[in-house]
């Protein structure tokens, strides 16, 4: 099924940011390197900048002297190249001078002070060519690709960038999306519980989830049962924002409204999903626009998020990894499923003898939120298999870092 959803997702069209703006974000137009990292050779540490050859033969009872010609602090360039027979004492950072080809550190020489004379520098060891020296391009060469179209841009990215002379990035923009939680049997956080009532916990995770994977939550409502009130609510979502998505009422009930609106959606598809948990879905895409129609237990409204939805929204702003990072995990316990449908167990996993061990974080009812909080990845049993015994292989999504407390 997310082949079908990710066939209807094309990129929106790319945004220039400012360069703080974009971490997070999509880059959508590779960086290449207008000139070399370091721009020039370089000092890696406070001494004296020789030639390896003027050094050659020098230890500790048959010391080299060499007078120092002239002092370099960074962000300065020595006035001429240094010469045969001669040192400049030189900080970290600045340009290393013409003919120098190391840099010998304030400790293991020897500085010299005659009264009334020039400075000169006792070097007590031979030096080798390169030492201590950072070469113009080692990190990166003039014209060479420095980050990749399609990448998550992380603050180190962003360094690098700023390093090269890029104020701006392009990248995806941020999708608006308009969230609609139908029941009546809703209830608001802070509201007092009455007979047949929840409070609505999806509303909140799920704007949180929207907001983790790069969207811009423009509203998120709660509706009652009503489908001309939940038709309408669709309708001013699809209006105000780049996909809309609605809780629960996907389900074939007698009150179930956005199956009974799906009109309002643009002509989107109600669908029984061959997946557990989250199967009463529905889907639409049209004028660049989508629609996800999710069901109201907690547990299928994060697992179709995971899915479907963030999958669909990262292909939008245009990352090349889509999916959430995987792991090859190992059952700590038998797992049954039923053949021609995929599940998706929320699991804990513990590394253990070389491997990551997996074991359901509870029991796997859609509508219990426990499991889903404990949960450090979704193990994922392919509608092939009935059952996953104990020390079988399979594949994770992983949610958060084992290493949080379950």
């Amino acid at each position: 099924m997310q082949v079908r959803v990710l066939a209807a997702v094309a990129p929106a069209p790319p945004e220039r940011v400012p360069l703080m703006e974009a971490r997070g974000r999509a880059l959508r137009r590779a960086v290449v390197a207008p000139h070399p990292l370091p721009p020039f050779d370089n000092a890696s540490m406070d001494g004296y900048a020789v030639r390896a050859a003027d050094c050659a033969g020098a230890s500790a009872s048959a010391p080299v002297t060499l007078p120092v010609a002239g002092v370099i602090p960074a962000g300065r360039v020595a006035p001429r190249a240094l010469g045969p027979g001669e040192a400049m004492r030189i900080m970290t950072g600045a340009m290393v001078p013409g003919d120098a080809d190391a840099v010998l550190p304030f400790e293991d020489v020897e500085r010299l002070e005659p009264p009334g004379g020039p400075e000169r520098v006792r070097i007590p060891r031979p030096v080798k060519p390169g030492e201590n020296v950072r070469a113009a391009g080692a990190d990166l060469a003039a014209g060479a690709g420095a980050l990749a179209a399609g990448r998550e841009l992380s603050a180190h990215d962003l360094a690098l960038i700023a390093s090269l002379g890029f104020p701006e990035v392009e990248v995806g923009p941020r999708p608006r999306a308009a969230l609609l939680s139908t029941g009546d049997e809703l209830l608001g956080v802070g509201e007092p519980l009455r007979p047949g009532a929840f409070r609505d916990s999806n509303l909140p995770m799920l704007a949180l989830l929207l907001e983790e994977c790069g969207a811009r939550v423009v509203s998120a409502t709660r509706v009652g049962d009503d489908p001309g009130t939940v038709a309408a609510g669709v309708r001013a979502a699809l209006a105000a924002a780049d996909v809309a998505l609605t809780i629960g009422g996907v389900s074939a009930g007698d009150f179930d409204p956005v199956r009974l609106s799906l009109e309002a959606a643009g002509g989107a598809e109600l669908w029984r999903v061959a997946m557990k948990p989250g199967r009463p879905q529905a889907f639409g895409a049209r004028g660049g626009k989508l629609f996800f129609g999710l069901p109201g237990n907690p547990g299928s409204v994060a697992c179709v998020f995971e899915t479907l939805v963030r999958p669909a929204l990262r292909k939008w702003q245009g990352f090349a990894a889509l999916d959430r990072p995987s792991l090859e995990v190992r059952c700590r316990v038998a797992i049954a499923s039923r053949s021609g449908r995929t599940d998706f167990v929320r699991a804990t996993l513990e590394w253990r003898g070389g491997a990551w061990w997996a074991a359901p974080a509870g029991e796997q009812v859609s509508g219990h939120l426990t499991p889903q909080a404990r949960a450090h990845a979704l193990v994922i049993v392919p509608e092939e298999v009935e059952r996953l015994e104990p020390g079988a292989s399979a594949r994770a999504l992983l949610l958060r870092w084992p290493g949080d407390p379950a």
